[in-house]
Order: C-alpha cells, then structure tokens, then sequence
C-alpha cells in the first residue's frame, strides 16, 4: 500500500498574473476564428459517440427515473479506466439527490474543442464542460465558463487545493470558472523482454543511451519500432513533446523563452531522427495518448512514453505479454529528467441550465473523498492539499511518477497557451514529416512565441 498526497512546491509554481490586453487580444482571434468555423460546420455538434462508440470504459449509464432536471457533461475521457469512473461517478451522484440528473457525454479531445469554440458564438454549450488545464484561461477569455465566484468563492473547501491547479481555472481578476480535477505526469514505459532480446540490461538514464537503446531494440522483422509516442497535432502532441525540447543538456536547462537555443533541439533531433530511421513509426503524428499506448501494449513498440492514469489499466492491457518496466525520462543528460504536468478542469458553461446545481455537482465531485477515490480508480493524482489516495497497486511505479512530478513542467497558464501550444506542435511535425531540421523548426516557433512570452511572461518554474 502507497499513499501520497500531492507536492505543493511543483503545482504552486503555475501561478502567475494574467494580463486584461493579452486576454482581449486573445479572446477576439479565437472569436474570429469560432465565426467563420461556424460557418464552414454548422452550429449542431456532431459528437464522436454519433460516429463511434463512445468511450464509456464499459459502464453504463442509469436512466433518469427520478425525471430530474438533465445536465450536460462533455469530457474526452478515452482511457478504459477514466472513462468508467466518470460514468460511475455520475451514476452515483445522481442516485444521491433528485434535483439533476448529470449525463456525461463523450466528444474526442479536438472535437471538444472545436465545440467551445463554435459554441462560444452560437451558445449550444454543455452545462458542465471538461478542458485541459493549460487551456482553460483562453476559453474563458471566449466566454465558454460562466463566472460562479458567487458560488465558490466563500466555499470552505476552496483553500484545499493546491494553488497552482486552482488558479488554472480563475481568470485575470480572480475569478472562478471551475475547479481543477485531476493532475498527471508522464513517464517512460519499457518492454523489458524486447530489451533483453536486444543485449540491454538496464534501463536508459540520458537521451545519449536512450537513442542507442531505441536503434537496437527496433526489429522490423517483428514490425516493433524503438518508441512511440503521441505527436498529434493538438494538446496532447505537446503534452509529450515537452519534455524532450524542455530538458538538460551540457547542465544547463532549456526553456521555451529561447527555443532558437542550439540546446533546445536536441532532443527534437533525436526524435526526428527515430522517424527517419524506421525507429518510431510516422504515424505518431497521427497517434493519441492512447493509441501510443496501445502500441506498446501490443508489442509493437519496446519503449513508450505513457502517463501516470495508464497505471490503472497497463497490467491488464499487456495481459502478461511481456514484462515491462516503468522509469523517469531520459530526455538530456545523465541522470536527469524533465517531463509535463497534465490535469483537467471542470467548469460551468455559460448558459448552464441551473448554475446553483452545476456548481453543487462540482463541489462533490473534486470534494475530498470523491478525489481520493477517482485517483485511485483512473491512477491520478489529486489536486487538494487534503487528499490523501491510497493506492493498493502499482506502488512502486505511482513512486516513479511522483519522483518524475519533481521535473515536470507546467504548461501556462497563459491565455494564449493554445497559440504556443500549436506551435510545439507544428515544429515537431515538420521535423517527423518534412525533413526540416528541428533547429529551423523551433526557430520558426520562436518567432511567434518569443513576442507573446516577452508581453506576457510564463510563470517561472
């Protein structure tokens, strides 16, 4: 049994002020951008459940027999394990009380997004609505989270959690649009069986091995590739992008305030070089979180790069296929690391249907207990100073995780985090698809990050 509660010297060091011109600038590009979306789509969400079977990890929903009032809940939960606590988690609070009856949907990740936008202008919105954290600040400059301070803001429990998660969900002035959800990290998973077959006896601790240990435990023979990860072109691209442009090289740290560095496109070199080698297959431009993961858990990549929630499924999904073991990325010199911190934030959409009931849903939901348990049910970690899960499996790796916490960057929050978000993004797909060499590609980020960041620092970290 392992018990840990969350650092707050890491969450805290999110905080930062947010400027009122950078947040208007912001809000009127993506208006823009929401008006003529609208126009080529449509204003009624086409919702990935109508197209695929949504992710609901094997659960179902209960009816509503008490014929209370319905709110909506979008999220983009895929994980097996995520996306059965939220169906869980709402069955629950609606067997509680009788005035709501929350009804999760599932909409993928950019779909989701395109909706917030779209229905920032047409206001077909949901009544509670899921964002990545780093994200949040811009879509409530686009007016997608109604204003519930009145609600929260003299809530006991508020001063429960960490600083860092909660401000990810105010905005300039201080006020609360939601609450944080969940926090992660990411790690690097290894096919030992796949290593061992290749001569490698221990695990990689600098990108120097690392790069050694992809090329030799590459077999096309077996269609396995060296590593895989996600590089799609949106949040989560980033998300596993991070650390290896945000990493230690020569003892010195990169940083996303200078990515015309020669440093800063180390590692992105190394991993465009996995591409153009047959070491990490040029799908990963395409892959999610998730289909990075299957890849590994399939055999058909020897290592990956995975995240804290894929505890609660990965003995399952490997199924005693080959054993595997977990560690700290090898993204720069040796014995360091650097990783990204993730989590999710639920607000109040406006135009919710009972704002009073929304909220009172959010207060159960992220309450202490109902933290403690979903961390331990989706393998999360909490984002209240009080919550305390009990984890009663994968010990030893939650403790690699938790290690890693302690190198992971925080993304924002900055209000125009999704405009430096697409351009991480960008440049490591024209590295893997391309050819461009990953200096020319940071480069060319620079020169659109570099003004917004000297307008509106980034919290120092």
């Amino acid at each position: 049994m392992i018990i840990f509660a969350h650092k707050k010297e890491i969450m805290c060091n999110m905080h930062n002020k947010r400027r009122k011109n950078m947040k208007k600038k912001a809000a009127s590009v993506v208006l823009a951008g929401a008006m003529a979306l609208s126009l080529a789509v449509g204003c009624t969400p086409v919702f990935a459940g109508e197209t695929e079977a949504a992710a609901t990890g094997g659960a179902t929903l209960n009816p509503n027999t008490k014929n209370a009032e319905e709110l909506t809940l979008w999220h983009y939960f895929d994980a097996a394990a995520d996306a059965k606590a939220i169906i869980d988690f709402a069955n629950e609070y609606n067997e509680l009380q009788d005035k709501v009856y929350i009804n999760p949907t599932y909409v993928a990740r950019q779909e989701l997004m395109n909706q917030y936008t779209i229905g920032a202008v047409s206001g077909e919105l949901p009544d509670i609505g899921m964002v990545d954290s780093p994200d949040m600040e811009s879509y409530i400059s686009l007016g997608v989270f109604e204003d519930v301070t009145k609600q929260l803001g003299d809530w006991e429990d508020l001063d429960k959690f960490f600083p860092g998660p909660l401000s990810s969900c105010k905005d300039a002035d201080g006020k609360i649009y939601g609450l944080p959800q969940n926090s992660n990290c990411l790690t690097l998973a290894a096919n030992m069986d796949a290593l061992k077959e290749a001569g490698i006896d221990k695990l990689p601790t600098s990108l120097d091995e690392f790069k050694e240990d992809v090329e030799k435990t590459t077999n096309s023979d077996k269609s396995q590739f060296g590593f895989a990860m996600c590089a799609i072109s949106t949040e989560e691209g980033t998300f596993q992008l991070l650390p290896w442009i945000v990493a230690t090289h020569d003892g010195t740290k990169t940083s996303l305030t200078n990515l015309t560095d020669e440093k800063a496109a180390i590692g992105l070199d190394v991993l465009g070089g996995f591409v153009k080698n047959g070491q990490m297959s040029p799908e990963c431009v395409n892959w999610t979180q998730a289909d990075a993961y299957n890849q590994f858990c399939a055999g058909k990549a020897a290592f990956a790069e995975i995240g804290t929630w894929h505890l609660a499924s990965i003995d399952n999904d490997v199924n005693g296929a080959f054993e595997y073991q977990i560690t700290t990325l090898p993204t720069g010199d040796e014995g360091t690391s650097s990783s990204t911190i993730g989590g999710e934030n639920f607000g109040v959409c406006t135009g919710c249907k009972d704002v009073d009931e929304a909220v009172n849903f959010l207060k159960w939901f992220m309450s202490k207990d109902s933290e403690e348990r979903w961390a331990v049910q989706s393998g999360k970690l909490a984002t209240r100073s009080d919550a305390v899960p009990v984890y009663t499996y994968q010990e030893d790796n939650f403790k690699i995780f938790q290690k890693q916490m302690d190198t992971a960057l925080a993304r924002g929050p900055h209000d125009q985090w999704p405009t430096i978000s697409e351009q991480i993004y960008t440049a490591a797909q024209k590295v893997f698809l391309n050819g461009d060499s990953a200096a020319d590609a940071l480069k060319a980020a620079n020169d659109v990050i570099a003004p917004i960041l000297e307008s509106d620092p980034l919290p120092e970290q």
